[in-house]
């Protein structure tokens, strides 16, 4: 999502974004954007994990199959929140038009953080 909004293809600073949605301004919201986004990463990594355990997933490379596909899934629910709800909600006008661009670019990241929790599925000694 990063290389996303570094090219200019969407303004999609998920770290900002996140931050001034809980500060109301964009004063230390990237700080509390980094916190806020670490924290559920490490979290919903928790819950792809139990997931593909919980369905005999753990091996390479279904574990990459099956994070991605969880990956799919929580990115849509993401994007489509994003674009339709929070953007509407959200306190800067930068962030207040979440178009195709940006619901696609978080529909990407979540799609390869997916694939990577699965990744570290498989390598583990699960």
């Amino acid at each position: 999502m990063w290389l996303i909004t570094r090219e200019g293809w969407a303004k999609a600073n998920m770290l900002v974004a996140v931050g001034s949605f809980i500060t109301r301004t964009r004063e230390n919201a990237f700080r509390v954007g980094v916190v806020i986004h670490a924290i559920s990463a490490f979290l919903f990594a928790m819950v792809y994990a139990w997931v593909m355990i919980k369905f005999g997933m753990t091996h390479l490379p279904n574990s990459i199959f099956a994070g991605t596909g969880i990956g799919i899934v929580h990115g849509l629910v993401v994007s489509l929140m994003l674009v339709w709800v929070v953007s509407d909600e959200h306190p800067l006008a930068e962030f207040q038009e979440a178009g195709f661009a940006v619901g696609l670019s978080h529909f990407a990241g979540h799609v390869v953080y997916g694939a990577f929790v699965g990744l570290a599925v498989g390598l583990s000694p699960l």
